[in-house]
């Protein structure tokens, strides 16, 4: 039996960072397994749909500070040092990372972008990911 549910693009994107966030320990680092079966889940639901997710992690050190004690790149790093970016309504541009760090960061460096929604992969540098 047809379940039929219907979600405005806010809302879905709302029940999306909710579910997200679940996917986080207590100290912010990503706990891969749930992100990653999340992210599947999501990406069977959305091409069901005919729904394009962007999505990308983006993580940076301050300009003149230390890593944190504690930070086990990419495994542990700062939750107030890393932030992600999701949009269904066109592909993530670097204005759009310029943007949340203008918002997150004080003097952001070393800036690094990833699609992996756990975190570990496929981190490159910012400049050389939107050439």
């Amino acid at each position: 039996m047809a379940f039929p549910l219907s979600l405005s693009q806010a809302e879905y994107e709302t029940l999306v960072e909710f579910a997200r966030q679940g996917t986080l320990n207590d100290d912010g680092s990503i706990r891969r397994e749930p992100a990653l079966g999340l992210d599947s889940w999501l990406r069977a639901l959305e091409f069901r749909n005919g729904v394009v997710r962007y999505f990308l992690w983006v993580q940076w050190q301050e300009q003149g500070a230390a890593v944190p004690p504690g930070a086990r790149f990419p495994e542990k790093w700062p939750p107030e040092l890393r932030a992600s970016i999701a949009l269904m309504s066109r592909a993530i541009t670097r204005a759009d990372v310029e943007a949340m760090l203008a918002t997150k960061a004080r003097e952001p460096t070393s800036v690094l972008v990833t699609r992996d929604p756990a975190a570990i992969v496929g981190w490159t540098e910012l400049a050389e990911y939107f050439k």
